[in-house]
């Protein structure tokens, strides 16, 4: 995916200014700012939710979305929840809970298929939620801040869980996050954006190898790139 002088506009406030940068075919990005700078508002462009200028280029048009706080109906099984894209585009219920199968697999949620979805942990949620962003195929996977309403430790198993899972499947992902630690242990690489009008302010590489495991948080080469952002992040006020 490719983003050039990508612009929003809500009436006269600019909120995104010139954004360019791409996410390689099978890559991580994760995308840090400030609060309220325009990083939901990026993704909502991506997904063709609000008008932009410049450019958004993608090899195909299957996206898969996960949003700050799951949207699954607690009275609807697993396997109907993760099922619903499909079904709301016109799949016949037992095509669609096929293939909802095969991705409640992919997340090791198969045993959990025909419960309801209140008996699910926070984490199995996220699970959840990723098989029904993927369902349709996606092969572009947009999550805003998918770890941040998950306590401390089920945050961590899911971000060991999403490492290992998205290096495995090969999922291109643009991952929108305030937290260095979490960018930099996911991606390959971090964009950090300013205050609104958000412009790519820094892009910093990350070469740690993969899929990566608790060894990483201890590595001197992961620590020394988390302060070097978080110094970019504190000197631009972010």
């Amino acid at each position: 995916m490719i983003l050039d002088n990508v612009s929003v506009s809500y009436d006269s406030t600019l909120v995104l200014q010139r954004v360019s940068f791409a996410v390689g075919e099978g890559d991580i990005v994760a995308v840090l700012g400030p609060s309220g700078c325009g990083k939901t508002t990026l993704l909502k462009a991506i997904l063709g939710l609000v008008p932009h200028e410049g450019k958004i280029e993608m090899s195909n048009g299957r996206v898969g979305y996960m949003p700050q706080r799951d949207t699954l109906f607690d009275w609807m099984n697993v396997v109907d929840n993760a099922a619903l894209p499909l079904r709301l585009k016109g799949t016949k219920k037992s095509e669609a809970r096929g293939k909802a199968l095969h991705h409640l697999e992919r997340v090791g949620l198969s045993d959990w298929a025909f419960e309801r979805v209140y008996h699910l942990s926070g984490g199995m949620r996220q699970r959840l939620a990723l098989a029904r962003a993927l369902v349709s195929n996606s092969k572009l996977l947009l999550m805003d801040e998918p770890f941040a309403s998950v306590d401390a430790q089920t945050r961590r198993r899911l971000q060991l869980y999403f490492s290992q899972f998205l290096h495995v499947e090969g999922i291109t992902t643009l991952l929108v996050t305030h937290s260095v630690e979490e960018a930099v242990f996911l991606s390959d690489e971090v964009v950090l954006l300013s205050s609104r009008p958000a412009r790519v302010r820094a892009t910093f590489k990350v070469e740690l190898p993969k899929p990566r495991t608790l060894h990483v948080f201890r590595d001197p080469q992961y620590q020394t790139m988390v302060e070097e952002i978080l110094r970019q992040v504190l000197a631009f006020g972010t």
